[in-house]
């Protein structure tokens, strides 16, 4: 069977309305052991009071009857009994009450109920003698049960007035949490335009959770932008080399048999297309790939940058300046690593003039390993600093036809500095041309 659902304010009201209802249980059950105790040490006192009069006054062969009426004459319903050899002396009243408690039903410690009342009953030998002395103790029990009923009475009001009052104040401490829920009800996972909760100041978990909500928002609304620019850049990156091959494939059937000399052009023409979009096709797959965390090894960075930089040299017939330590260890996968700097080695080589050097540095102080790449081109606007790094962006579009590239690689490399929690920033060279400092920390 399926419970019905309870909101956070009927919990709250349920939760201190019982809380509520133990302790004034848990109130009440101390008053009874309070009273009780009260009325037990009342008759014992009484009782003791009686036995030390009688000892004190104590004399042989003495006739105690008088004197036991006047020990009982305050509350007749008490009485004692001497018995001192053959001889036994009586209060008035005592050999029936005896006889009650002789006959009781059942008892407590010295607390003897019969069918008449509660006694205490006290038993001492004093000087030889058998000293018995029964204190009633209805009239405490009675003051004890109209107080306990005037209690519970009280309590029953309390407890009247407590619960609209409790759900009141439950309704007032979950509101901030109601209304959450609704801003959250409210939230369009398909909108195209940024969305937020109304963050409370209080109370503090609930501010947290809705600033935390309003972050995976963000995220949510700035993946949806990079993905929608993605998809249109994707699209028309594939497309055009797409439209050029399907050109060149249909010039070929229409005009290849009557000029042969053409299918030898346009296949060139589609081999190189074929191969600029496996290109950007691989980048894809690895920037996808940067995305997971593999296994990390202390690496030594140096030879890795010396190879890539050999490399890049002989293919872009560049001069590079690299400065180094002979030895510089980070925990980082030598792929990552490795894609990490042939992109910024390559993107500062296409970029810069065939006559410049390209400065690289490898370093660290106590808390990054920084790597810096620095070339001598055009340099990039403070504008479109961050945008670099987005898929698919290239900073001059006039230029993109002459300089070879996807628009992929700053995004490889920023998605693997995000990955090791890493910063890359780019600054101004001088006289001209762009700085790439990436900083890795030690500590991760």
């Amino acid at each position: 069977m399926k419970h019905k659902p309870t909101t956070a304010a009927g919990q709250l009201t349920k939760l201190f309305i019982g809380l509520f209802i133990a302790i004034l249980l848990v109130v009440n059950l101390v008053f009874i052991a309070t009273a009780t105790n009260l009325v037990y040490r009342y008759a014992d006192d009484q009782a003791e009071e009686v036995t030390e009069t009688i000892e004190s006054d104590w004399a042989p062969n003495k006739d105690w009857t008088p004197l036991l009426t006047a020990y009982v004459a305050r509350q007749d319903d008490d009485a004692i009994a001497i018995t001192s050899g053959q001889r036994h002396y009586y209060s008035p009243k005592a050999p029936r009450i005896f006889g009650r408690i002789n006959h009781r039903g059942w008892s407590i410690n010295n607390l003897q109920v019969t069918q008449e009342g509660v006694y205490y009953l006290r038993q001492q030998i004093i000087h030889g003698s058998l000293v018995r002395v029964a204190i009633n103790v209805d009239d405490l029990l009675r003051l004890t049960a109209w107080l306990l009923g005037l209690t519970i009475l009280i309590n029953l009001v309390a407890i009247i007035f407590a619960i609209p009052l409790i759900r009141r104040l439950a309704h007032r401490w979950t509101t901030p949490l109601t209304k959450l829920n609704q801003d959250i009800n409210t939230v369009n996972p398909q909108s195209d335009q940024p969305q937020s909760l109304t963050v409370p100041d209080q109370p503090l978990e609930i501010k947290n959770v809705a600033e935390s909500f309003n972050d995976l928002l963000d995220h949510q609304y700035q993946a949806m932008q990079r993905e929608k620019f993605f998809v249109a850049n994707a699209s028309h990156e594939l497309k055009t080399p797409l439209a050029g091959i399907l050109g060149h494939v249909n010039l070929i059937k229409r005009h290849g048999k009557r000029h042969p000399e053409l299918v030898d052009k346009s296949l060139g023409y589609i081999d190189q297309e074929a191969q600029r979009m496996q290109r950007m096709i691989n980048e894809l797959l690895t920037l996808e790939g940067h995305q997971s965390q593999g296994a990390l090894t202390a690496t030594n960075l140096v030879p890795i940058i010396s190879d890539e930089v050999a490399s890049i040299r002989g293919a872009y017939q560049r001069e590079f300046k690299f400065n180094a330590p002979t030895e510089l260890s980070y925990e980082i996968t030598a792929s990552d690593f490795q894609s990490l700097a042939h992109n910024l080695l390559e993107n500062a080589a296409k970029y810069s003039p065939a006559d410049s050097t390209i400065n690289v540095h490898l370093k660290q102080n106590d808390n990054d390993v920084i790597f810096q790449v620095a070339d001598q081109g055009r340099g990039i606007a403070p504008e479109n600093r961050q945008r670099i790094f987005d898929r698919f962006y290239r900073e001059d579009e006039s230029h993109s036809s002459t300089v070879p590239g996807s628009g992929i690689g700053l995004a490889i490399v920023k998605a693997i500095v995000d990955k090791y929690q890493g910063r890359i920033t780019v600054s101004d060279n001088q006289p001209h041309g762009a700085v790439f400092t990436v900083s890795l920390p030690r500590e991760k």
